[in-house]
């Protein structure tokens, strides 16, 4: 087991990616010492995603990643790209120029050709590139190990399942990772949401089935209800197997999260987990919450008619205009 932690990328998107590189240099030190196999560092949404749609960045990722490259010298810098927000010229070549270990590609789980370009490119370079099926719950089984087969086929040494929208339960996860596990001879990675509150028993299912990459997050965070937390997988999987891992790190490591961002750590809410529910991308809930003030809308109705129309990330735009759709009803 490997484990991935995503506090400084997906954790970005509770901070509403106010993420300093001075945080990033404190944090990543104390990640070296707990001993995770990498940390992933920059936008809620990847290398190149900072804009108004998303959501603008405190700092560059260059500043970031310079940061994190000066504390991590044993755990792996790794970073998360879409291809759309990311492009290999602007954003993966000065990553790789900085020193970047770990690039992840990521698409919605149907769509594993965008990929194609940005896999092939690392790969042929000897650079260690896994491919992300994201709301990996929008497919069933027989298309996920397409889709997965496909990013092996271009060279990503690693699929990775996110359960983006907190969907999944314990059965479905072991479904999905035995099923690639059967189907490839590559790594399997789960990235797991606490939506419907499963976040840390969706991880450990997942490795019960073979994954060797478990993505977590200090204190949880993360979008929506949060990912699934570190330290609680770590501490949970002690009790049942001897881990090379201090539990006492991981819980330094939350704590430094908890002092330094109290009022953005993430809970379960009533929203939250209606878009479990429903399937709908984590990230979506600022501005879900805010088009639903604005608008006098029910929050939960907004979520359903955004599952509806299958919205997947980098979508935002169309939350008002489905919004104003239903208050022409």
């Amino acid at each position: 087991m490997r484990l991935y932690d995503v506090t400084l990328r997906d954790g970005n998107h509770a901070l509403r990616h106010s993420l300093s590189s001075n945080f990033v240099k404190i944090y990543c030190k104390k990640a070296e010492e707990s001993g995770v196999w990498a940390v992933e560092v920059g936008h809620g949404n990847g290398l190149g995603a900072s804009s108004y749609l998303v959501g603008r960045s405190l700092e560059s990722d260059i500043a970031i990643l310079k940061s994190a490259r000066e504390s991590l010298k044993i755990s792996k810098l790794a970073v998360h790209a879409i291809p759309g927000f990311a492009t290999i010229k602007r954003d993966l070549i000065p990553a790789l120029d900085i020193g970047v270990d770990i690039f992840r590609i990521a698409t919605h789980v149907t769509e594993a050709d965008l990929a194609q370009k940005q896999i092939e490119f690392l790969s042929n370079r000897n650079i260690t590139v896994h491919g992300v099926l994201m709301m990996s719950h929008m497919i069933d089984i027989d298309g996920l190990v397409k889709q997965a087969k496909l990013m092996a086929s271009y060279g990503a040494s690693a699929v990775i399942l996110m359960d983006s929208a907190g969907y999944f339960v314990t059965r479905e996860v072991s479904e999905r990772v035995s099923a690639i596990k059967n189907s490839l001879n590559i790594d399997v990675g789960f990235h797991a949401h606490n939506n419907l509150g499963l976040g840390v028993a969706n991880a450990l299912s997942a490795i019960q089935e073979g994954a060797s990459l478990i993505d977590g997050a200090s204190m949880g965070l993360g979008a929506g209800a949060g990912n699934a937390q570190l330290e609680n997988i770590v501490a949970a999987r002690s009790r049942e197997f001897p881990l090379n891992f201090n539990v006492d790190k991981f819980l330094q490591m939350s704590q430094l999260v908890q002092d330094e961002f109290p009022s953005n750590l993430p809970r379960p809410t009533s929203s939250s987990t209606q878009s479990g529910l429903v399937g709908v991308f984590s990230g979506y809930a600022p501005q879900v919450h805010a088009i639903s003030k604005e608008f006098g809308l029910d929050v939960n109705s907004l979520w359903e008619e955004i599952s509806k129309r299958k919205l997947v990330a980098g979508q935002e735009s169309v939350l008002r205009e489905i919004a104003e759709d239903l208050m022409n009803i």
